[in-house]
């Protein structure tokens, strides 16, 4: 029985169709486990022919904290000096770990959480043809007392040079790995009010457009 191929709404990757069979299924994963063993693993992905622009510009990395979601949000739906010259609306993946930056890169956290922010960031490259990745941590970040103490949690410059240490990590990594991407990271505290609305520069990038 022939069996026609659904796509992505996102961005028209072929998906697996409805239906198929227990056998034809594993026949498929066996085919793409070989695809990917044979895959670049370092650098921008590629693909024949001439492509049309991608409306998507950057992934997104940051913390599972609820007190930071809509002020992060807030943040990249609009121009930001520095950063992006436009609302990223629409525009951007997102990957959300506790810790952002730190969880990722802190040794107390386990290798499966790593592996898995570089699988998704290599595969939202493949999907969607991002070519930046925006880190955003936070200060009196609960992820930074679990995988280095609650002295440094409490201490502003400590806990500053935590993420501060964590963001350098993280792009020595990604040249590493994807040595044309761009790369910013960004680190926001709270106001008297207890709000996040506090922005400073971690590491400088290119302005995304």
């Amino acid at each position: 029985m022939s069996m026609r191929p659904f796509a992505c709404a996102c961005c028209g990757a072929q998906l697996i169709p409805p239906g198929l069979e227990r056998r034809s299924f594993l026949r498929f994963v066996a085919a793409g486990t070989a695809g990917l063993a044979l895959a670049p693993r370092i650098g921008r992905a590629q693909s024949p022919g001439v492509q049309s622009p991608t409306p998507y510009k950057a992934m997104l990395l940051s913390c599972v904290d609820p007190r930071t979601q809509a002020p992060i949000a807030e943040w990249m739906n609009m121009p930001v000096a520095d950063s992006h010259a436009t609302s990223l609306l629409g525009k951007y993946s997102q990957f959300t770990i506790a810790g952002a930056a730190v969880g990722v890169i802190a040794p107390y956290f386990s290798q499966a959480w790593k592996d898995t922010f570089w699988d998704n960031f290599g595969a939202t490259i493949q999907l969607h043809r991002i070519e930046n990745l925006v880190s955003v941590d936070h200060s009196n970040c609960g992820a930074v007392g679990i995988a280095y103490g609650q002295d440094v949690l409490s201490d502003p410059k400590l806990e500053l040079s935590a993420h501060m240490d964590a963001a350098e990590e993280l792009k020595h990594q990604l040249m590493l790995r994807h040595p044309d991407a761009g790369f910013q990271a960004w680190y926001v505290t709270r106001d008297s009010a207890g709000k996040f609305t506090n922005w400073r520069t971690l590491i400088p990038g290119p302005v995304i457009g």
